[in-house]
């Protein structure tokens, strides 16, 4: 593509611009269920990920 003129903002001016990344939100505080945790901030359901790993393991009476 031909530019009409040498400037070199010219070509700066018809890059597409880049999208702007979202700030991520602070981190959850002491004793918040979620502290520590990666997916803070995302969707979160309950039980957590965490929760079900901390559950004990019960064996089945069949």
């Amino acid at each position: 593509m031909r530019y009409f003129t040498n400037n070199p903002l010219e070509r700066m001016m018809m890059q597409k611009p880049k999208p702007m990344r979202e700030e991520p939100p602070p981190a959850a505080p002491k004793g918040h269920p979620c502290y520590g945790c990666r997916r803070f901030g995302e969707e979160c359901v309950r039980p957590c990920y965490r929760d079900i790993q901390r559950m004990e393991v019960v064996p089945c009476a069949l």
